[in-house]
């Protein structure tokens, strides 16, 4: 793979970062639509549709009192490898959602401009909107589970992003680059097992891989957003801090650790790069 891309390669120099971001908003307004004004992220509601309407039923019963246990602390062990795989959609986009909701609210200042950059942050994090839909979504293949309101955020994941969202732009991107590289490490490897997945129903296994590559074609333009923004230090911090998050599923998602995202899953984020991800997350997605 020496021709391919990386997460970690030197990006574009200083002078040309900025046609490099320009590229990025162009791409992200033909994804999403315009991005500002009253018919803002258009063709993404459009999108939506398929994932929004109707859904393929499952015959997997699962019970809503016990999912919900789980959902606000994982401890119990009576649950299918499919009832895992649900719970980690969920839990992965809570801690997502939350670190979302708290970096708008801290940084909200830093937003208002009209600069590129700041143009595709507010657009970053509307597209992380769109992941709950899509991730808490699944849950409604499966009948009578709704998703509570009982989890709230671990400790590490609270001091985490209440101190990155205060830092400077020269270390806010390094982190973010890091965590969002950790990110799609973890969506990859959760959609490559539901691949073993639902043997019985493989309409739901597409629908829910289908689900998760939405996701990761938003991520993999997310990562190269941050790279754009960062030099050879960043990248070094930026892997730093890939494997340490994906060390911290330890604490933070143990319904992933359950599912088999174990030492050994978690020590191969060290080998993991863009030639890795599937085919059409490239072939959609934004990179540079």
């Amino acid at each position: 793979m020496t021709n391919t891309p990386s997460f970690y390669s030197p990006t574009a120099s200083i002078e040309r970062s900025e046609d490099s971001l320009r590229a990025y908003l162009a791409y992200l307004q033909q994804r999403n639509g315009a991005l500002e004004g009253e018919a803002a992220f258009a063709h993404r509601e459009a999108g939506m549709a398929r994932f929004d309407g109707p859904l393929y039923p499952s015959r997997i019963h699962i019970e809503p009192q016990r999912f919900n246990r789980n959902y606000a602390k994982f401890r119990e062990r009576d649950v299918s490898e499919e009832e895992l795989a649900l719970m980690a959609f969920v839990k992965i986009n809570a801690g997502e959602a939350y670190g979302v909701e708290k970096t708008r609210e801290i940084r909200k200042d830093l937003w208002s401009g009209t600069e590129t950059c700041d143009r595709i942050e507010r657009a970053v994090l509307t597209e992380e909107d769109y992941h709950t839909r899509l991730l808490v979504g699944a849950t409604r293949h499966f009948e009578g589970l709704s998703l509570g309101d009982g989890w709230t955020p671990p400790w590490t994941l609270a001091l985490l992003i209440g101190g990155l969202a205060r830092v400077p732009r020269a270390l806010f991107h390094p982190v973010l680059l890091g965590a969002e590289v950790s990110g799609l490490y973890s969506f990859n490897w959760l959609l490559g097992r539901l691949s073993s997945l639902f043997p019985d129903e493989p309409q739901l296994r597409e629908a829910m891989e289908e689900r998760l590559i939405e996701v990761m074609v938003d991520e993999i333009g997310h990562v190269a957003f941050n790279r754009i923004l960062v030099g050879e230090i960043g990248r070094r911090v930026g892997a730093a801090v890939a494997a340490l998050v994906t060390q911290s599923h330890r604490v933070m998602s143990r319904e992933l650790v359950a599912l088999g995202f174990d030492n050994s899953a978690m020590l191969a984020l060290a080998d993991f790069d863009y030639g890795h991800l599937p085919q059409t997350v490239r072939d959609r997605g934004f990179f540079v």
